[in-house]
């Protein structure tokens, strides 16, 4: 699934006004981003198809002796073609993929957004990060150092990226989304409360995706 299919325009209405709410009460800035994978390597697609290629044609030998040239070439090409479709498959791709790379693919990705998006520039630090891969099935939350600084040492988010995951799993992502940023303005309004009931926001509240 792509991230525009996830986050249709009404999806994105929705989770605007959901940011908006959540932010009421706290001096936080939730910023939600939603991408279809954090890089497209090509470079996957294409080993695999040399390996099937190069299967094919030991194959080939071995069981049809004497087989014309064209033929050998054929059988090449389409099991390379093969191959390179299957590495499309997001379920395929995820398995060819070395955890540990897509870890760091993923947190550079988050990173990368969280400067993007401006969460470095609020007066007091307090930009925060919801951050979802789809073909990767990673969630990442990212806090500004003002943030930081006012949670306990033993909090983490992990109970919001959990809310993500198990919506997303469920088929229910939105819903999961949801729920993620009624949870980070639960923690924010908490540690970073407002001062006043709605204070100045500083960041759009626009939903993040990327395809």
């Amino acid at each position: 699934m792509r991230a525009s299919e996830l986050i249709d325009p009404a999806a994105r209405q929705h989770l605007e006004a959901v940011v908006l709410e959540s932010e009421r009460h706290t001096v936080g800035e939730i910023v939600v981003a939603v991408v279809s994978a954090c890089e497209d390597d090509h470079r996957v697609g294409w080993r695999l198809g040399v390996v099937a290629a190069a299967a094919a044609l030991v194959g080939t030998s071995l069981f049809v002796p004497g087989a014309p040239w064209w033929a050998l070439l054929a059988i090449q090409a389409t099991a390379f073609c093969v191959a390179y479709g299957m590495t499309r498959l997001p379920a395929v791709r995820r398995q060819l993929l070395p955890a540990d790379l897509i870890e760091a693919r993923v947190q550079g990705r988050a990173r990368r957004c969280f400067r993007e998006q401006g969460l470095t520039r609020t007066r007091g630090r307090t930009g925060i990060l919801l951050f979802v891969t789809l073909l990767e099935r990673r969630v990442v939350v990212l806090a500004d150092e003002g943030i930081d600084r006012v949670l306990g040492p033993g909090e983490t988010w992990g109970q919001v990226v959990d809310l993500v995951t198990a919506g997303l799993r469920a088929g229910r992502g939105v819903d999961g989304l949801e729920a993620a940023v009624r949870r980070c303005g639960e923690i924010l309004a908490q540690h970073a409360p407002r001062s006043t009931e709605r204070g100045i926001d500083e960041l759009p509240n626009a939903i993040v995706v990327e395809d």
